[in-house]
């Protein structure tokens, strides 16, 4: 008698593993961050780039517009009716910065002093022009190269919506101080390094005199 012919039993399906599974979306999660950094990373330097030209340009007119010693009457103001800043990121005489921090311009409301900013010059003597919220990525960058058309720089840490007010207040200068770059002379690497990792954003202030 013969015995009845047996069906082929079913394949057994392929599939992946719990652990095959946790490993490949691990894989994915990295790639993901590492493609987030290195967008953040682009992005940064292209703002970075933009801030350089923007504010190379406020500097230059900022320091075109200092005819004479007395600077009381320069505010952000009246910068930006004097075109010094570019029209998309002005809403109300107050500047945006391309980090999305603040951009202003001040004559000094107070003397500064070799002791404790590393300036002398009487009150209104120059104009101290500061930007806000610089990332520290970029911060190096940006201060290295707007240093160099100022007679004197400072990096330091506050709020990203500090006021013209308070902005002479936090340059200092001494072995921990802000100052990255003393009158006549030339930028502190050394500073620069200590100031722009002080927290992830900062502040950068830049002095402009007759």
């Amino acid at each position: 008698m013969q015995n009845p012919t047996l069906s082929n039993p079913e394949p057994k399906q392929k599939g992946y593993t719990i652990i095959e599974l946790g490993i490949a979306l691990a894989i994915i999660a990295v790639l993901i961050v590492a493609g987030l950094a290195g967008v953040t990373t682009v992005l940064n330097s292209s703002k970075a780039n933009a801030q350089i030209e923007d504010s190379g340009i406020v500097l230059a007119k900022l320091q075109s517009s200092l005819t004479s010693t007395n600077a009381s009457g320069i505010t952000t103001a009246t910068g930006v009716g004097s075109s010094f800043f570019p029209t998309s990121r002005v809403a109300n005489n107050v500047v945006t910065s391309k980090f999305g921090g603040n951009e202003f311009i001040a004559s000094n409301a107070a003397a500064l002093t070799v002791a404790t900013h590393g300036v002398d010059v009487a009150i209104s003597v120059g104009a101290i022009y500061t930007i806000t919220a610089v990332p520290r990525a970029v911060c190096a960058d940006i201060a290295n190269s707007l240093s160099n058309l100022a007679n004197s720089a400072w990096v330091y840490n506050a709020t990203p919506t500090e006021t013209t007010a308070g902005a002479a207040t936090n340059l200092s200068v001494g072995a921990t101080g802000s100052q990255i770059k003393a009158p006549g002379g030339v930028v502190n690497a050394v500073a620069v390094g200590r100031q722009c990792n002080l927290a992830e954003t900062v502040s950068l202030a830049f002095f402009l005199r007759p």
